[in-house]
């Protein structure tokens, strides 16, 4: 039986396999509750960077059928996923993604992921229903005039505390989004090799001062235990230099290193030593006849 695809799926069928057939690497994204608009906004900001594609699961797997090694991302791909075709390596993929994370609006019933705040101010909404509801939401409020005002800065909800309905209601009256979220990336190929998040979720910072620990610990102990490397010779050289020369200038050893040193001493020596010129001739002077 032979299956018929619409053009439309066959044009996006042949550009996922060239993206794939040329890209050194892929990523695998979930974007399950993940807002379009925010989605929109980092396919601009990686804009040259990366190419986003987004297609039904059945095409896309069907993209990385002898696609060689890179179809190990096969099974990374879920019911909403998309692809990312860059340059950049994984690890630098998955730290630009972190990091350019959106704000949505709070759901009542999660868990806070920091401490939400709501600031003092003018909120803008009419006296009326308003009211209650920010006071529901525990604020210090009053009516300013034609509007509501909050009275001073509060904390609503305390990070790793379950987000209540009223809390909810009021941050988006106010059009606070107090909750950021980021693209997942589940897997990425590079080089032959499956790279997970679990593996790609890492503090560079922490990591990069590892590193530097690591160098000066080995460096130390390579210094201290006379072994030679491109990093220890030039200073066990000078070491010896230095000892080679003190030994010289002990032994008054002339050398072109030795030679102003040893004049300077002797200079100093000289300097010591000098006093007044005896005087000449008898202590009765001369008679004359």
């Amino acid at each position: 039986m032979k299956t018929h695809i619409r053009p439309w799926k066959e044009k996006q069928l042949a550009e996922l396999q060239e993206l794939i057939k040329h890209s050194p690497v892929i990523a695998v994204v979930d974007l399950a509750s993940f807002p379009a608009a925010l989605f929109a906004k980092l396919r601009k900001k990686l804009s040259g960077k990366a190419t986003f594609k987004v297609s039904k699961t059945k095409i896309i797997k069907m993209a990385f059928e002898n696609a060689g090694e890179k179809a190990k991302l096969k099974e990374f791909i879920g019911k909403s996923c998309g692809l990312i075709f860059t340059s950049m390596n994984p690890f630098e993929l998955f730290v630009y993604l972190k990091k350019n994370k959106g704000r949505v609006g709070a759901k009542a019933g999660k868990i806070a992921d920091d401490d939400i705040v709501i600031p003092a101010g003018d909120t803008g909404l009419p006296p009326g229903p308003a009211l209650s509801d920010l006071k529901a939401a525990g604020l210090e409020v009053r009516v300013q005039g034609a509007t509501i005002a909050i009275v001073k800065d509060k904390v609503v909800t305390k990070k790793g505390e379950v987000i209540s309905k009223p809390v909810a209601g009021t941050l988006s009256k106010l059009d606070i989004k107090p909750v950021k979220i980021g693209l997942t990336l589940v897997a990425a190929f590079e080089k032959g090799e499956i790279f997970q998040s679990s593996v790609l979720d890492i503090d560079s910072e922490k990591t990069f001062e590892d590193l530097v620990n690591a160098h000066m610990w080995a460096f130390n102990l390579a210094f201290n235990a006379e072994y030679f490397t491109l990093e220890t010779t030039e200073l066990f050289l000078a070491k010896a230099f230095n000892e080679a020369k003190a030994v010289a200038l002990e032994f008054n050893v002339y050398t072109d290193e030795t030679m102003p040193q040893i004049l300077a001493k002797a200079a100093l020596e000289a300097k010591a030593h000098k006093g007044p010129m005896p005087e000449t001739g008898s202590s009765e002077g001369t008679k004359t006849e």
